[in-house]
């Protein structure tokens, strides 16, 4: 039968509860982390024995306890961690092969970022929370946006996921996007960059890489109830944001809970010397999410969970300033939930099972009125995704283990339009960006295999996927395709020794072609776009060398990486009703027109120098050529990096001084060239500071930093409003 280890983690001299700890059972995949009160619950192998406890956290310490599994549930006496500020905590990651392990035993590139540290970092936005991240690059077109970058590749050619589940639908498009904005920052526990893999175990759109956020699992209490929460305020000054967050949460042996909310406005940008107020670019937000863990027995439980963010105003600075009176994002909101059954078998074939189902309602509306022009159009788009996801692990050798699934997902498209006229206040109905009432279905089979001997690791992996478009478009004519892909990854890592690590090996990837692709007719950023019917799949095949090292002081990590990709899907020149024109601006299509290839090299590093210095770099160097149109690739980031110099003197006492910077970007494609939100002749390099401090009394920290030092006047590549200029934030987080 499958057993529960459970207990509580506290500080070893002030008894106080510590929260976000990693546990780990060594040589399994079962680990879980804990929650505000210090508890954790991990389902733990059906097989008795002697297994090892790992326990780690940030500033403290690791810990190792063996412990005896007997065929019932475990309570252990409460653990105590001793503080040791510098120390590197073992990153446990689920997304880079979807079961847990530790990031230093994966063969896939992999970063980490945890929910203290975007909370230390005082980021505004979940795309802001990125920044600096190895192998990471955040274009903002607008302030109410932000588009993650992965090796080169952006909005629909990189695939977002929230616990497991697919965010990317039908209608994300190409180039850079709001939609990772549309994630409240606080409602996250840890997020995971796995960089280029990826299209085997989620498929479709993880060209670049996958991105998945996990939002905090309830953990059960040891006995009886036991309840708890916390209050967050943050201000950033000049009204650039106000945030009020609280949480709630309650359990006990059986049921777990926790409830969230935020309440926020953000106001008009400024940016560095020179430039000012960037306006409008304010825009409110309000957010809520809540799970609830049910114990049915002992090798079964039930997660119900919920999170919805709802943005509204959302002002689009960049259009603003290329001839519009009015541009924005109204509505702006993201809405999933889901039931997952999770159940822990006895035969090594079936070691667990979980199956989800989930729905998903997103909306984007969107309002815009040029200047000196009487009409102001509205359009809006609504998208329901109704997920269906299979997924069971086994392991029927020690040094065989697998993991398969079956997935399906179905989204139903709703798009409308008007015109109004402001002078005579007339409103002529039109077709939206997408023919109302257009379905897709994405339906997938994968199994991965990892083969273990001695130092070596193999990994295989194999997915068929095959996308279903019913297109029904009174304007432009029904159609249904049905592109497929069938993609696989092999991929090996050597142990040269305890600390040293060398894997690489190649994997495949795909997007099908989807709705926006196909069916869009409508403005994007300098131009119009009409429909085209005959897409097929974009692809890559990439190549990969990964070198990392991992020790209680120093944890390093060197991939280098080739990815040819082809079929790529791009705008062209086209005509309307035989025009090349339309409402004054130019018509283009897409085509499967281009192939191309993108090479790079990704350094991270963190170095614990002594008992209070901590040290942290990343370089990030990506180069993307178009060798269709023998020209570079659009949008690729310059080299860029973070270096940062953490000083921890007492536990409860944290200081970092942080430099970000990036070179100059010149080389240009020529949408880039045409592009107005890249300066003429190419975006130019930067150099940031930035300051942050927090300190623990009891339960209250209070946090506060200090944004582009110097008031630097900058921007990343490719955005539409500049970077924050010198400013303050101060916040307050309570936990009780």
């Amino acid at each position: 039968m499958a057993q529960q280890i459970q207990g509580v983690l506290v500080d070893a001299n002030t008894n106080q509860p510590l929260a976000a700890a990693n546990l780990w059972l060594k040589g399994t995949q079962r680990g879980a982390a804990t929650n505000a009160q210090g508890n954790f619950t991990i389902n733990a192998p059906a097989a008795q024995g002697t297994y090892t406890l790992l326990v780690s956290m940030l500033g403290y310490r690791e810990m190792e306890q063996e412990i005896q599994l007997l065929g019932n549930d475990l309570k252990l006496d409460t653990l105590r961690l001793s503080a040791e500020p510098t120390l590197i905590a073992s990153n446990l990651v689920i997304t880079a092969n979807r079961s847990l392990n530790q990031a230093f035993a994966t063969t896939e590139a992999v970063s980490v970022l945890k929910a203290s540290e975007i909370i230390h970092n005082g980021a505004r936005s979940t795309p802001e929370a990125l920044m600096g991240l190895t192998g990471v690059f955040v274009q903002k077109t607008n302030h109410g946006g932000g588009s993650p970058f992965v090796r080169g590749l952006t909005g629909n050619q990189t695939l977002l996921l929230m616990d497991g589940l697919r965010m990317n639908n039908s209608i994300y498009r190409f180039g850079p996007n709001q939609y990772f904005n549309t994630i409240d920052v606080f409602s996250l526990q840890q997020i995971e960059v796995v960089r280029g893999a990826g299209s085997v175990l989620y498929g479709s759109d993880a060209m670049g890489g996958a991105i998945q956020v996990f939002t905090p699992t309830p953990q059960f209490a040891s006995e009886g109830w036991q309840f708890g929460g916390r209050l967050l305020g943050r201000y950033l000054d000049r009204d650039m944001e106000q945030t009020v967050h609280a949480e709630l949460n309650a359990a006990n042996e059986t049921i777990a809970f926790r409830a969230g909310a935020s309440v926020r406005n953000f106001g008009d940008h400024y940016a560095g010397k020179g430039l000012g107020k960037e306006g409008p670019s304010s825009y409110r937000e309000r957010a809520a999410d809540a799970k609830a863990v049910f114990k049915l027995n002992r090798h079964a439980q039930f997660t119900l969970a919920y999170n919805g963010v709802f943005q509204t105003e959302v002002e689009r600075y960049d259009q603003y300033v290329t001839g519009f009176a009015l541009s924005q994002f109204e509505p702006q909101t993201r809405q999933m939930a889901y039931g997952r059954l999770a159940w822990e078998g006895q035969s090594p074939w079936l070691q667990n099972i979980t199956l989800t189902g989930s729905w998903q309602f997103a909306e984007e509306g969107r309002i815009f009125q040029r200047n000196n022009n009487v009409t102001r159009s509205n359009e809006l788009d609504e998208i329901r995704t109704f997920g269906y996801v299979l997924e069971w692990h086994a392991q029927p050798l020690s040094f065989w283990k697998i993991t398969s699934g079956v997935e399906a997902y179905l989204d139903k498209v709703s798009s409308g339009g008007s015109n109004l006229n402001t002078e005579t206040g007339a409103v002529t109905a039109r077709r939206g960006l997408y023919p109302a009432g257009t379905n897709a279905t994405n339906t997938a089979v994968f199994t991965a295999h990892q083969l273990s001997h001695q130092r070596w690791t193999l990994n295989l992996g194999l997915r068929y996927n095959q996308v279903r478009l019913e297109i029904q478009d009174a304007t432009f004519g029904d159609t249904e395709i049905t592109p497929d892909a069938l993609v696989a990854h092999a991929l090996l890592r050597y142990q040269v020794g305890e600390h040293h690590a060398i894997s690489g090996g190649t994997y495949s990837g795909f997007r099908a072609p989807n709705i926006n692709d196909m069916t869009s007719f409508g403005r994007f950023d300098f131009g119009i776009e009409v429909p085209s019917y005959d897409l097929s799949p974009e692809r890559t095949t990439t190549y990969e060398l990964n070198y990392k090292y991992s020790s209680e002081k120093l944890q390093a990590n060197v991939s280098g990486f080739y990815t040819a990709l082809s079929d790529l899907v791009t705008r062209v020149r086209g005509t309307f009703e035989g025009l090349p024109t339309y409402e004054g601006s130019d018509v283009y299509k897409k085509e499967n027109a281009a192939e191309s290839f993108i090479r790079g090299t990704e350094l991270d590093v963190a170095w614990a120098l002594s008992a209070q210095f901590n040290l942290q770099g990343s370089l990030t160097y990506t180069f993307g050529q178009n060798t269709t149109g023998n020209e570079p690739m659009r949008r690729i980031p310059p080299l860029n990096g973070r270096i940062a110099l953490q000083y921890q003197p007492v536990k409860q006492w944290f200081n970092r001084v942080e430099f970000l910077y990036a070179s100059k970007q010149d080389r240009l494609a020529g949408g880039d060239k045409s592009d107005p939100r890249i300066p003429k002749g190419g975006t130019p390099g930067w150099e940031v500071l930035n300051l942050r401090s927090a300190y623990q009394f009891k339960q209250v920290e209070l946090q506060a930093g200090l944004n582009n030092l110097f008031n630097e006047a900058y921007r990343t590549h490719g955005s539409g409003i500049d970077g924050v200029g010198r400013s303050v934030w101060i916040g307050l987080d309570w936990k009780f």
